[in-house]
């Protein structure tokens, strides 16, 4: 199993594994509607990226699989 490992530790990465976090806080003020938050961390580096509303998320999805479809990888 160890080889098997190895192999794939060798090649290069054609995937990447995130944990998404999503939160709502109270409102900064009265009145107001809560703050969603998200945090998107990278599950191999620990990497932690915040976003304070969906569409931040969605532009870096987008950034990143653009990156990767130009050839670049980890």
């Amino acid at each position: 199993m160890q080889a098997l490992m190895s192999h794939f530790d060798d090649s290069p990465r054609r995937y990447r594994f995130f944990i998404l976090g999503v939160w709502s806080q109270p409102a900064s003020q009265p009145g107001n509607p809560r703050a969603w938050r998200i945090s998107l961390e990278d599950a191999r580096t620990a990497e932690r990226i915040a976003f304070t509303a969906p569409a931040e998320l969605e532009a870096y999805l987008h950034r990143l699989l653009e990156d990767r479809a130009d050839g670049q990888s980890d």
